[in-house]
């Protein structure tokens, strides 16, 4: 039995938990020196790190915030799945596989890869500005 009220509200419900995305790129704004010095330690990073810093928190904090109220959410779904796949491939394997207190070492990347391709096959349900914007 299939509810379409659930699935919009689950819908809703996966989009909101993408603010936490957008505090994870506020924090790394207001630390914004310290983020750059970490990002120039990184395998990758150290190659242009104002760039990859800057890239990161750009995209966590307008991704996350769009992505909660369900604007262009496709779009925005694909170019999240593709910067944490970016952060995966580039960042956290090249530090191994295995973290640091066990898992895999990207665990909390996927933590947003996976709803970012969610949403990009599934879209943002009734509950969106996409939905309302639509219908005019």
């Amino acid at each position: 039995m299939e509810n379409p009220a659930l699935k919009d509200a689950g819908l809703l419900v996966l989009r909101l938990g993408m603010l936490l995305l957008f505090f994870h790129g506020w924090a790394k704004a207001t630390g914004y020196s310290g983020f750059v010095g970490m990002m120039s330690e990184a395998p990758v990073g150290s190659i242009a790190p104002a760039l990859f810093g800057f890239m990161v928190v750009a995209g966590q904090l307008l991704l996350g915030f769009v992505l909660a109220f369900g604007l262009m959410t496709r779009i925005c779904a694909f170019l999240m799945a593709l910067m944490f796949v970016f952060i995966i491939v580039l960042f956290n394997i090249p530090g191994g596989w295995i973290g640091e207190h066990g898992g895999i070492a990207f665990e909390s990347s996927l933590y947003y890869f996976v709803p970012g391709v969610t949403l990009f096959l599934t879209g943002p349900g009734r509950y969106s500005l996409d939905y309302l914007l639509s219908r005019k």
